[in-house]
């Protein structure tokens, strides 16, 4: 796959973001990683149970998408050009003739709603005053063109600002080949993680679970975890942490997946989950 084809994943402080939907949407359906979003939602931005773009990646995920060659590293634009800086100006200057014409327009037909209320207004205002123009007729027409004359331009600093998900203005592609950098133990999880992914799983972090990583049959959208997978560096483990692993898991329905690397170097994999109660015999 040619770099200018694939999916840009930018990297900044060792994590990975994509700020394009439909990047993000083919990364979590085709490739099933899944990630993070770290945003709100455009259409519902109070909503705090769904996430909006841009979608987040851990080192683990963000090298493997690397490895398995379905992103490149999209490195972070330096100082903008004067090229870059004028379009950002005629970006903005049209942003505010726009919405000065919004709203003016929604003035406008607030002015036309209101009109006879105004009018009326103004006659009760007359009276009050004892004003010699009580008797004469009051053109409505011409108290509305009068009003809108009066409607004040939208100001900058009054400026509803856009924020885009992506970066908006056209830039020359350029890329890294530096993948994140892993410790020792997350080169273990970073096998581990290859490994569950190959037998056709989507995988999240287990951390909320006390694990390292969780199993899902399918998107996480449409289904829980099945497995809490908990990495262990040596092949044994003490009662204790055992018993405390097994225990959350069947707190949580799900099964326990205890993972290491076997003495030949493949990946071993201990699975538990919970029977019901030990009746005697």
């Amino acid at each position: 796959m040619e770099e200018t084809n694939k999916i840009h994943l930018n990297l900044i402080q060792n994590r990975g973001f994509i700020f394009n939907a439909d990047d993000y949407m083919k990364i979590r359906t085709k490739h099933r990683i899944v990630g993070n979003l770290i945003g709100c939602p455009v259409n519902n931005p109070r909503n705090t149970s769904i996430g909006g773009l841009p979608g987040i990646f851990s080192p683990i995920e963000v090298r493997f998408l690397i490895e398995r060659g379905f992103v490149n590293l999209q490195k972070a634009p330096g100082k903008p050009s004067e090229g870059t800086v004028n379009q950002y100006r005629e970006f903005s200057e049209k942003q505010l003739q726009e919405q000065r014409e919004i709203l003016r327009r929604k003035k406008i037909s607030e002015l036309e709603e209101n009109l006879e209320k105004i009018v009326a207004g103004k006659r009760r205002k007359a009276l009050k005053s004892g004003s010699g123009a009580v008797n004469t007729p009051l053109d409505p027409q011409s108290i509305l063109q009068e009003e809108i004359g009066r409607i004040p331009k939208l100001q900058r600093e009054n400026l509803l600002i856009q924020i885009p998900t992506e970066y908006p203005f056209a830039r020359e592609n350029s890329f890294q080949r530096d993948s994140p950098r892993l410790s020792e133990r997350d080169e273990l999880k970073y096998r581990i993680f290859c490994n569950l992914w190959d037998r056709g799983n989507f995988i999240t972090s287990g951390s909320t679970f006390g694990g390292d990583f969780l199993i899902y049959p399918s998107d996480p959208l449409l289904v829980h975890a099945s497995h809490v997978v908990h990495v262990l560096e040596r092949s044994d483990i003490d009662a204790k942490n055992f018993i405390a692993c097994n225990r959350l898991c069947i707190g949580v329905k799900k099964s326990c997946i205890l993972a290491f690397e076997g003495a030949s170097g493949e990946i071993v994999y201990l699975t538990s989950h919970w029977q019901g109660h030990f009746k005697p015999d």
